[in-house]
C-alpha cells in the first residue's frame, strides 16, 4: 500500500463543559451515537493493526468520557502511545494517576490568551485552572504542552503569553490560526487576515531563538516562507529535512470521530469527508481501500487555482493545509493563507511599479539564477504587457513556466517565439520538453532533435534534454548516444552531464547483468 499511517486523531467524545467561541466542532454534549465502552476498545485493537505510533486522544473534553484512561491503557498495550489534548478543567490529582497508569505521553492543554482573553474565549475561571494544571503536571512529572489558537483578539498577546508560558517551565508550545468553522462562523471577526500572518511570524520567529520553549507549527501555518523555514528548523534540523509536501490527511494521519466515523481529518466537520465507519468495516479495510480519501490522495496540481496554480510549489504543496482551504474557501484547490502567496503578492505590488523594461529583465535574469521562478514570472510578465514579440522575454518565459510546472503556458510563449523565428533552437527545446513532459513523448521528442538541428556548439541543452526524456522513457542506450554526440562537442557540457550520465551507465550495466 502506497500511504501508511503514523499517526491518528481520536475523537472520543462530543461532550464538552465549556462552549468555547472559536470550537471548530461546536462541542457540547455527548451524543446517542457515540461508541460503547465495547466498540471502542475494538477500536483500540484495530488501531494498532494498524501499526500506527501515535494517538491523540481528543473531542470535545476527553475527560468526560469515563473509560477514557481504559482506552489509554489498551492503546499503550498494544504498542501505541497516547497522547491527550484537554482544556484542563477536569486535570486533578486523580485523572492524572490515570494518565500516568494508562501510559498517557503527553498532556497537551488549551491556552488562548491572557487570563482576561482566554476566560472571554473560553469560561471564566479556565485560566488559572489551567496554570494550575500545569503545575499539578509538572508536580507529577508528566510531560505537558500548551495548544494556542491564534486569532485577532490574542494575537498581539502572543509576547506575553510566552512570558507566563516561561514561568510557567512550559517546553512545547504549538500554534495554530483560528478558522471560519463551527462557532468561529458566529465570531468572524475573530479571524485573522492573511496580512497578520508575517506578523506571526516575526513573534515566533524571536521566541524560537531564544531556544526556551519548543515552538511547533501546526500544519496550517506556512508555506515556504524564509521565517517559518527557520522557526521548524530548530525542531527539525536543515529546511529539506521538513520541506512541506502536502496535507498529510488520508495519507499519513486520520481522524476517528465519537461515532466512529472514519475521516482524514477530524476538524474537516462536513460529511462529505467521510471515508466509511468503524461498525461497518474495519480501519484496515477502511484505509487501504483505493477510493478511501481520494479528494486528497488524488489531488495534483493540474487542480489547484488561482495563485496556486501557478505557484512553483505547487506540485509539493497542493495548497495546504486542507481544512484551512476548505474553511476559508469551500474548496480544496486555493490558499489564501500562504505566506508565500503574500510575500509573492508584495512583490508583485513593487514590480508594478517599475516601468524600466530594462531593469525588470534583469532583475529576472538574476531571479532565475536564485531559481526564484515565481519573482521571474511577475518581471517578464510586467514586460509582456507592453512588449509581447520580445524574443528574449518570451523565451524566458517558456523556461520560466516550464520550471513552475504550468506546461501550457510554456507552450504558448514557446509557440510565440517560433512563429516569429521557426529555427529558434531556444523554444524548439522549450516545446519539446513541455510536450514530453505533458505525455506526447514522441511529438516532443521531433522538437527536441529539431533544437539539436538548429543549434550551435554554445547551446547544447537540447542533448541534454533529449536524453533525459529517453532515459525517462526507460530507453537507455539512446539516451546514451544522444548525450555522447553532446559530451564530444564541449568540455563544460561534458562536466555538467556527469551526472545523468553515471545514471545511464549504471542502467545499462544492470540491464546487461540481468541479460
Amino acid at each position: 500500500m502506497e500511504y501508511q499511517p503514523v499517526t491518528a486523531v481520536w475523537e472520543i467524545t462530543f461532550a464538552c463543559n465549556m462552549r468555547c467561541k472559536h470550537c471548530g466542532s461546536s462541542c457540547n454534549t455527548s451524543k446517542p451515537d457515540e461508541l460503547s465502552p465495547e466498540e471502542a476498545l475494538k477500536v483500540c485493537d484495530q488501531i494498532a493493526e494498524l501499526k500506527i505510533k501515535y494517538i491523540t486522544l481528543s473531542g470535545g473534553e476527553p475527560l468526560l468520557r469515563k473509560d477514557w484512561f481504559k482506552l489509554a491503557k489498551r492503546l499503550s498495550d498494544n504498542g501505541v502511545k497516547p497522547n491527550m489534548i484537554t482544556n484542563g478543567w477536569l486535570l486533578t490529582e486523580t485523572e492524572i494517576k490515570n494518565a500516568k497508569e494508562s501510559g498517557i505521553s503527553n498532556i497537551a492543554i488549551s491556552l488562548d490568551g491572557v487570563k482576561e482573553t482566554h476566560d472571554f474565549l473560553r469560561m471564566k475561571g479556565s485560566y488559572d485552572r489551567i496554570i494550575s494544571s500545569l503545575q499539578l503536571l509538572k508536580k507529577n512529572n508528566i510531560p505537558s504542552s500548551i495548544i494556542t489558537t491564534i486569532n485577532k483578539k490574542n494575537l498581539h498577546e502572543l509576547p506575553e503569553l510566552y512570558e507566563i508560558l516561561k514561568s510557567n517551565n512550559v517546553k512545547n508550545w504549538q500554534l495554530q490560526y483560528a478558522m471560519p468553522m463551527g462557532n468561529l462562523t458566529q465570531n468572524s471577526d475573530l479571524v485573522i487576515e492573511p496580512s497578520e500572518i508575517d506578523t506571526i511570524l516575526d513573534y515566533l520567529l524571536k521566541f524560537s531563538n531564544e531556544n526556551i520553549i519548543r515552538i511547533d507549527l501546526a500544519d496550517c501555518v506556512g508555506y515556504y516562507n524564509d521565517k517559518e523555514l527557520e522557526i521548524r528548523s530548530h525542531n527539525m534540523g536543515k529546511p529539506e529535512d521538513h520541506f512541506w509536501t502536502g496535507c498529510p490527511a488520508g495519507k499519513h494521519v486520520f481522524g476517528i470521530r465519537y461515532n466512529g466515523d472514519v475521516v482524514g481529518c477530524t476538524s474537516l466537520r462536513d460529511d462529505d469527508f467521510i471515508e466509511d465507519n468503524v461498525r461497518n468495516r474495519s480501519l484496515t479495510e477502511i484505509w487501504n481501500d483505493l477510493e478511501s480519501f481520494s479528494w486528497n490522495r488524488n489531488l495534483t496540481k493540474k487542480e489547484l487555482t488561482g495563485f496556486c496554480a501557478n505557484c512553483q510549489y505547487g506540485s509539493y504543496c497542493l495548497a495546504g493545509c486542507s481544512v484551512l482551504k476548505f474553511t476559508t474557501g469551500k474548496k480544496l484547490k486555493e490558499n489564501q493563507y500562504c505566506t508565500y502567496k503574500v510575500a509573492v503578492d508584495n512583490d508583485c505590488n513593487e514590480i508594478r511599479n517599475i516601468k524600466d523594461n530594462k531593469k525588470l529583465l534583469e532583475l529576472s535574469i538574476e531571479a532565475i539564477s536564485e531559481e526564484n521562478y515565481q519573482f521571474a514570472d511577475a518581471c517578464l510578465n510586467s514586460i509582456y504587457e507592453c512588449d509581447q514579440k520580445n524574443i528574449d522575454v518570451l523565451n524566458h518565459l517558456g523556461f520560466v513556466n516550464y520550471k513552475l510546472e504550468n506546461f501550457e503556458k510554456s507552450l504558448k510563449f514557446n509557440e510565440q517565439v517560433l512563429n516569429i523565428d521557426p529555427k529558434n533552437a531556444y523554444a524548439l527545446k522549450g516545446k519539446g520538453i513541455c510536450l514530453a513532459s505533458t505525455g506526447i513523448v514522441q511529438e516532443g521528442i521531433n522538437y527536441l532533435e529539431k533544437a539539436i538541428e538548429y543549434a550551435d556548439k554554445n547551446f547544447l541543452d537540447p542533448y541534454y534534454d533529449l536524453s533525459l526524456v529517453y532515459y525517462n522513457c526507460n530507453e537507455f542506450r539512446k539516451a546514451k548516444d544522444v548525450l555522447v554526440e553532446g559530451r564530444k562537442k564541449s568540455k563544460k557540457f561534458k562536466e555538467s552531464s556527469d551526472e545523468l550520465y553515471n545514471l545511464i551507465e549504471k542502467e545499462l550495466l544492470f540491464h546487461t547483468s540481468e541479460g
